[in-house]
């Protein structure tokens, strides 16, 4: 490999919107994120499908149409 091409990693603490913190390595400086591990529905149990906001009702039309087969 080339030497000098590379960009330089350095370990961050990255920031999430709720207040957990992460350490990471990246190439910037500062990293903040919306969502994490720690407060994403789907990694807390209380979300997945049931979460989903469906207006036309197509989750409920595909289970009904595939219900058993899945």
């Amino acid at each position: 490999m080339k030497k000098g091409i590379h960009p330089e990693m350095k370990l961050l603490t990255v920031k999430c919107a709720c207040g957990a913190e992460h350490k990471i390595w990246s190439t910037k400086d500062h990293l903040r994120i919306d969502v994490c591990s720690n407060c994403h529905p789907l990694y807390k149990g209380s979300g997945g499908v049931g979460l989903i906001v469906d207006t036309e009702g197509r989750v409920q039309k595909f289970k009904k149409k595939f219900e058993g087969k899945y």
